[in-house]
């Protein structure tokens, strides 16, 4: 019983995690499977800020390649990037649901945001859109039973 929950808890993050899946695929799928609301939520969540972490290290590993900085360099100064600067906690929190979080981490250091305000306004704005998906998941899967 208890590696059955682990599993799927590794299977909720793991889905959460995973570019293009997100928390989109692993809320609905881990719960349909029967895992409990809020360990879907949880951890789907969890895995989904993974990547903002990730990025964001990697992100300085990239822009040592010449020929990557200069492209970084470019697009950081573009006409867009002092509105979104601006309104950076708005930005993500209403961007994140659409793009998901991989783009918006990309984004957010390419632009230069500080760290502190990529992970504290990606993972509100992960909470928030995962908890959205979580209870209109019980609402839908309690409407069938």
């Amino acid at each position: 019983m208890m590696m059955e929950y682990i599993w799927l808890c590794f299977m909720a993050w793991f889905i959460g995690f995973f570019p293009m899946f997100e928390i989109y695929i692993a809320i609905p799928a881990t719960m349909a499977v029967g895992l409990d609301g809020f360990s879907s939520v949880l951890w789907s969540c969890v895995g989904n800020f993974m990547a903002i972490p990730l990025i964001v290290f990697f992100y300085d590993k990239l822009s040592r390649f010449e020929r990557i900085n200069k492209f970084l360099l470019k697009t950081s100064v573009s006409r867009f990037s002092h509105k979104i600067r601006k309104g950076s906690f708005g930005f993500i929190l209403l961007t994140t649901p659409i793009v998901g979080s991989w783009t918006i981490g990309v984004l957010c250091k390419l632009i230069g945001l500080s760290k502190k305000k990529i992970f504290t306004s990606s993972a509100i704005s992960i909470a928030l859109y995962g908890l959205i998906i979580g209870i209109l998941t019980k609402l839908g899967i309690d409407s069938f039973y």
